[in-house]
């Protein structure tokens, strides 16, 4: 029989490899705590029909979807926000704000590149129950705050518009069907001027309205004097005016928390048509081709289409794989290796089970321990302790335990050092 391997688009991580991968979600999920989300767990198979209520019947091209043993039609999630938005429908008990976070694997069934994959991690951030710019900059100051603690803040803009601002300014123009014109605004960073002029003008916009969006969804920039440049060139309108004045009451709030840097305004982030409804952002990498790492945004109304409960609710998606490749090119990858805090040498069967003693008081100071399996030669267990990286090594042998010691390898430098019998567990304690 030939050899299996992986899917397309699914891949094997061993543990050198998966050690660095645990430590980025174990930085983002460290932060979210710190934010005061708390961690749910939720099924990798739902109805399909729990994605068709925000998607459509496009979905099932789009996803891993088949019939199960018992003829229902069932989807590995392609993202978390349909089960979320059960979730809460379901706990009508549930105090306001409801803050969660899940770090889970993700499938779609589309084309593999870079940066985009078909099973995937996703770490979701969701506030739910609270419309109020502080809640959605605790939001944007929780992904920023992720990408400093990574160490490439330098390297990421937040880009952030408002779906209520963009509409208001669009119904201040008198242009109809708002949503097929903010389709091609999506789409503006991909087109030439005269391509967005175009495009406008087959959504029914005239060349000078048209031209008169084009220049306003070119205003973007630092937030305060992108707002200022865009209340002096918008149409006049209550609406409108409330959407600029809620776009400063959130770069205020962004100040407090200290993140205003990374954030910059763009009228032309629009993001999903379908269920954002204020406020939209994206991550990008400043780096190079100005990748998109993820986005988010409010979707106040996409709850209420899974139940009776109208609740207001913004978050945002976490990409592993896109911020994998800017930290390798920024060089603040972790490294991929395996980590052991100590090995436990035994050098004859006699003195075994006080080995197991020593790893058992070790492990249970909670460090990383492993101990000889297989009956190695004393020269065999120092290559394996080398190979999988121990920071020290504790010998044990019959001898030194009738003298009433054991001794202790720093394996990085070879210095030994013989210490009190009773005291390892202390002693190595004590060194790392």
């Amino acid at each position: 029989m030939d050899e299996l391997e992986s899917l397309k688009g699914f891949y094997d991580r061993y543990p050198e490899e998966w050690a660095a991968w645990r430590e980025i979600v174990d930085t983002v999920e460290e932060t979210a705590r710190e934010f005061g989300f708390r961690e749910i767990d939720a099924p990798s198979v739902e109805p399909t029909d729990l994605f068709r209520v925000k998607s459509g019947d496009e979905i099932v091209e789009q996803t891993y979807s088949f019939e199960d043993k018992g003829g229902r039609e069932v989807t590995l999630i392609p993202e978390q926000t349909p089960t979320r938005s059960r979730l809460v429908q379901q706990r009508k008990d549930l105090g306001t704000p409801i803050k969660w976070f899940d770090t889970s694997k993700r499938w779609r069934y589309e084309a593999v590149q870079k940066g985009r994959d078909r099973e995937f991690f996703q770490t979701d951030i969701d506030i739910f129950g609270v419309e109020s710019v502080e809640a959605d900059a605790e939001i944007i100051a929780c992904a920023a705050t992720i990408y400093e603690k990574l160490g490439v803040a330098d390297a990421v803009e937040f880009r952030l518009n408002d779906r209520q601002l963009l509409d208001a300014l669009l119904k201040a123009m008198d242009v109809e069907g708002s949503k097929d014109v903010m389709r091609v605004i999506d789409k503006k960073e991909k087109l030439s001027r005269e391509e967005f002029l175009d495009n406008l003008e087959l959504e029914g916009v005239d060349r000078a309205t048209a031209e008169e969006i084009d220049e306003l969804t070119a205003i973007s920039g630092e937030m305060e004097s992108a707002l200022v440049e865009l209340s002096d060139k918008a149409p006049e309108g209550d609406a409108a005016d409330d959407a600029i004045e809620r776009m400063h009451d959130l770069y205020d709030v962004l100040s407090a928390y200290d993140v205003e840097d990374m954030c910059t305004f763009d009228l032309s982030i629009v993001r999903g048509m379908d269920y954002y409804t204020g406020l939209v952002f994206e991550a990008f990498s400043t780096e190079g081709d100005l990748r998109a790492l993820f986005g988010g945004g409010r979707y106040d109304h996409l709850i209420e289409q899974f139940g009776s409960r109208e609740v207001p609710a913004i978050g945002f998606a976490f990409g592993y794989s896109t911020t994998m490749h800017l930290l390798k090119k920024l060089g603040e990858w972790p490294d991929e290796a395996l980590s052991t805090d100590a090995y436990v040498l035994t050098i004859s069967d006699s003195v075994r089970e006080i080995g197991l003693e020593y790893a058992k008081g070790l492990r249970s100071a909670g460090l990383t321990v492993e101990t000889d399996l297989t009956g190695r030669s004393v020269g065999e267990q120092f290559g394996y302790a080398d190979r999988i990286n121990a920071e020290y090594t504790v010998v044990v042998g019959e001898r030194d335990l009738n003298e009433g010691v054991v001794t202790v390898q720093n394996m990085d430098s070879g210095e030994e050092e013989q210490v009190p019998k009773n005291e390892v567990v202390e002693n190595v304690l004590d060194r790392l």
